[in-house]
């Protein structure tokens, strides 16, 4: 079995995987990715999901590669063209980990990001971002006792009192 593979354009590289994974070709699809990860050149690998069916062991599939993609220096994103797919996808909590869109448009603006670009360290986007001590400096705090014209309600209340 060989993936279907194409560049989208010099820096996109985009991958069709049609078969739902099972136990019989989860190795030979995980080989042909892994074969297809660029060493240099592109930096962005597509896989454009068109299969309906979005088995537990294609998330381990595409969580595997994308560790190997990480590894050389190249990202990873998932086109869920199926409402089943994304839907597997959102509960299993891949969305932003795998760079889920909903076409091959979308993927190409999920991987473009703005600030420290997506080989930065930790560090490098640490940084970028201002230190903050206290994110809500306006919110007034509690006060200790409850306060208010209806703070009294559970007290029995007499006529002409």
């Amino acid at each position: 079995m060989s993936l279907l593979s194409y560049r989208l354009d010099e820096s996109h590289v985009v991958v069709e995987l049609w078969e739902v994974v099972d136990h019989d070709n989860e190795s030979t699809i995980e080989q042909e990715l892994s074969r297809l990860l660029p060493c240099c050149g592109p930096s962005t690998v597509i896989v454009d999901v068109l299969t309906p069916l979005l088995t537990p062991r294609a998330l381990g599939v595409l969580l595997r590669v994308r560790g190997a993609a990480e590894q050389r220096g190249v990202s990873i994103a998932v086109v869920a063209r199926h409402e089943a797919t994304r839907e597997v996808l959102s509960a299993a909590g891949l969305n932003r980990v795998l760079r889920v869109a909903f076409s091959l448009q979308g993927a190409g603006l999920r991987n473009r990001g703005c600030g420290p670009g997506a080989g930065a360290s930790r560090a490098e986007r640490a940084r970028e971002r201002p230190e903050r001590r206290n994110a809500w400096p306006d919110i007034p705090r509690r006060p200790g006792r409850a306060v208010g014209p209806y703070t009294a309600t559970s007290l029995p209340r007499f006529p002409g009192n």
